[in-house]
């Protein structure tokens, strides 16, 4: 720029023209610009070639740093080895042809953006593989411990077999002394065995003598029966329900069970009552009735009772309640008329009563 602020004239004889001047640039000059816009133009061009090849090479060199580590990570997979060989070779054509279309901008940025969606993919497939190489170790360290697991289990199944076989041979010698136990066991039963035989034929001939020792018994008690109503003939009157309110009991066992039935005045169904109840009955018709009970024990055909039970049942009976043996004894001036024992044994062990 000239001191007025106005542009430099560059024309050559700007001199010689000044005086001619026109209004229309010459046509050096439009030539002038031209040349000078083109140059510019170039500059431009080149400026931004050189900022493209830094710019590719830098994603050479990242390419590079990007194929150094897929090579260690290929160590471990032969197959992307061989992939990133192949990347690498498409590369180096890929930089033998930037060289070779460096004013083709347009269709290197297109393979710059190409190549780097196919660094994404293989940066994605790296994450890959470090996920894969990462499960692999957590897998590898979980067999090691189940590997672990699996041997203390082994150790453990190895300690409880051999407690197993010693319980075994344990179980085998108590299975050998309960054996010699059962065999002196047997022995013992077999002399108990044969002891008992020996306790039952005696409890056969003892019952042999008890019943032998009983029909003597009753053979006396009715001696004694004959002899005490003749004795009462002679001494007092004869027991009888004549006068007297009568009062009926039947008794016997069955299936080890005693039951007592009663009835009044000698009609009617008898009734079941326990023996305190009966007490109780025979009590109140005591007081209720002043011209005395009579008392009729009842023993039916097989009652299942044996003599000493059926006696001390009806003695009892008589005794308590009974008219006969409710009155006062004779005086000492009267002998004679002194009251029997209650209830003689041939009228207790009568099957019918009385």
């Amino acid at each position: 720029m000239n001191e007025s602020g106005g542009f430099v004239d560059l024309r050559l004889n700007r001199q010689e023209n000044r005086g001619n001047e026109s209004f229309w640039p010459s046509f050096t000059d439009i030539m002038t610009v031209v040349v000078m816009i083109f140059l510019i133009s170039m500059v431009v061009v080149l400026l931004r070639n050189m900022e493209l090849v830094k710019e590719l090479r830098a994603t050479l060199q990242a390419e590079r740093e990007a194929m150094e580590l897929a090579r260690a990570a290929g160590k471990e997979k032969q197959s992307i080895r061989a992939q990133l060989e192949a990347a690498l070779e498409q590369l180096r054509a890929a930089d033998e042809r930037i060289a070779e279309l460096e004013g083709r901008v347009a269709r290197l940025q297109e393979q710059n953006e190409v190549r780097a969606r196919a660094i994404a993919d293989r940066d994605l497939q790296l994450e890959a593989l470090l996920e894969e190489r990462n499960s692999l170790a957590q897998q590898a360290a979980q067999l090691m411990l189940d590997r672990e697991a699996a041997q203390e289990a082994r150790r453990t199944a190895l300690e409880e077999r051999r407690q197993a076989r010693q319980e075994l041979e344990e179980l085998q010698r108590a299975h050998l002394e309960l054996k010699e136990e059962l065999s002196r066991k047997s022995l013992q039963v077999a002399a108990l065995k044969s002891k008992l035989q020996i306790q039952e034929q005696q409890l056969a001939q003892a019952r042999e003598e008890r019943q032998s020792v009983e029909e003597k018994y009753l053979q006396l008690a009715g001696d004694y029966d004959t002899l005490k109503v003749k004795y009462d003939r002679l001494v007092r009157p004869a027991r009888s329900p004549k006068g007297r309110y009568l009062v009926e009991v039947r008794y016997y066992k069955r299936k080890g069970k005693y039951h007592i039935e009663w009835r009044e005045g000698g009609e009617g169904e008898f009734k079941a009552v326990s023996r305190k109840k009966l007490d109780a009955i025979l009590a109140g018709l005591k007081r209720k009735h002043d011209e005395g009970l009579y008392i009729k024990v009842i023993l039916p055909k097989g009652n299942g009772l044996s003599f000493s039970e059926a006696w001390s049942f009806t003695n009892r009976l008589h005794r308590n309640y009974d008219y006969y043996y409710q009155e006062a004894p004779p005086t000492a001036e009267t002998p004679a008329a002194e009251a029997p024992p209650a209830g003689s044994p041939a009228e207790a062990l009568t099957p019918s009563g009385g």
